[in-house]
């Protein structure tokens, strides 16, 4: 888990899966998230554009342990809607942010559309009790 940690301090560019087209441009978005909750936090990006794709992958998550500000560095598809979910548990007990932990939930203001590699796509949030 510190090392999940320690990869998105880094914001080091996760791809989740392969299969782009030709015709699809490659983009990036960057997701900056502190953790400002009294509790350590698991948190994902789901693709609202693109079945599954699910950041840093459906098997793992982010894990937002400190109130330092977290940097989330993705590939994605040029124009796809990216939401972040995060939660103090799989079942988004007792509080979720965003779309929650398995992307189920819906919100307002959690997602990023892609943009192209030479543009800084980003954001910050503040996940608070």
């Amino acid at each position: 888990m510190r090392k999940l940690a320690a990869a998105i301090v880094g914001g080091l560019l996760f791809t989740a899966g392969t299969g782009t087209s030709s015709a699809q441009t490659p983009g990036v978005v960057t997701f900056k998230v502190t953790n400002g909750a009294p509790y350590i936090v698991m948190m994902k990006m789901f693709s609202q554009t693109r079945r599954g794709w699910v950041w840093p992958s459906p098997t793992t998550h982010f894990v937002l342990n400190d109130s330092t500000e977290r940097a989330a560095r993705l590939a994605c598809e040029v124009g796809e809607n990216i939401c972040f979910g995060a939660s103090y548990n799989p079942d988004n007990t007792p509080r979720f942010w965003g779309v929650g932990f398995k992307g189920d939930k819906s919100c307002t203001g959690c997602c990023l559309i892609c943009g192209t590699l030479d543009q800084d796509v980003s954001a910050s949030w503040n996940l608070l009790e």
